[in-house]
């Protein structure tokens, strides 16, 4: 009997050395947040489309100088993430960054979950075009995208909604213009408009520049334009 009584002072003292481990609660979200840039109107806005947002979170959106991936930026607006995952958004570009060469933007979690993301864009609009007079028949505006470059030579584009019955010159320029007063290097005539492709070739003073920008502008008194950029690399 001794030694029974002993076996359960034993068990009884080593029941009461156990320590119940405290409850770890599974994350909510298991996947990296992140966005990229879809679309820039220079000096005036960024849009931007996420990718595995957190959903019920509130970001800051910061903006700041390249290579700061946004920390202590400006602060631009606060959004919701409502039901997360994949969120489109566009943000003014702040009066501080304006004429900036490229731009870093972030989103900062404020709720204490600690999500971020960041990324960068070039501060240029591209595959842009408007115009003031609207043609009998035609609606929208013109835009054009880049399609091949042989360095130092040619640039081919192929245009989109391009109005009919109308003349255009080709310039270019410097990146940064828009092609605004740039260096005339064609003119073309629309046709029946629409979708076309043209090649043009790069003035002789634009060579061995990194990027130039190019423009379509009409002669006609309609107005309509667009433009573009593009490097000057040869593509394949």
């Amino acid at each position: 009997m001794k030694y029974l009584a002993s076996f359960s002072l034993l068990l009884a003292l080593l029941a009461s050395l156990v320590v119940t481990a405290p409850a770890i609660a599974a994350p909510q979200h298991s996947k990296i947040p992140t966005f990229k840039v879809e679309a820039v109107s220079a000096d005036r806005t960024v849009t931007i489309r996420t990718y595995n947002f957190p959903a019920h979170d509130r970001f800051v959106v910061l903006m700041g100088p390249m290579h700061t991936r946004g920390t202590h930026g400006i602060r631009v607006a606060a959004v919701s993430s409502k039901g997360g995952g994949a969120l489109k958004y566009t943000f003014k570009i702040p009066a501080a960054l304006k004429g900036s060469y490229r731009i870093s933007i972030r989103m900062q979690s404020n709720t204490g979950s600690g999500y971020y993301a960041y990324n960068w864009f070039f501060n240029n609009t591209t595959g842009s075009g408007g115009g003031t007079h609207h043609k009998k028949g035609y609606s929208g505006i013109p835009t054009f995208k880049i399609t091949g470059v042989v360095r130092n030579k040619t640039v081919t584009i192929n245009t989109h909604n391009l109005p009919p019955k109308d003349k255009f010159r080709v310039l270019m320029g410097p990146m940064g213009t828009r092609g605004v007063n740039g260096y005339h290097v064609d003119t073309i005539n629309t046709g029946d408009g629409g979708s076309k492709s043209y090649t043009f070739s790069i003035p002789h003073q634009l060579k061995s520049s990194y990027k130039i920008s190019i423009r379509l502008q009409s002669v006609t008194g309609s107005h309509y334009y667009a433009y573009n950029w593009f490097y000057n690399n040869t593509t394949h």
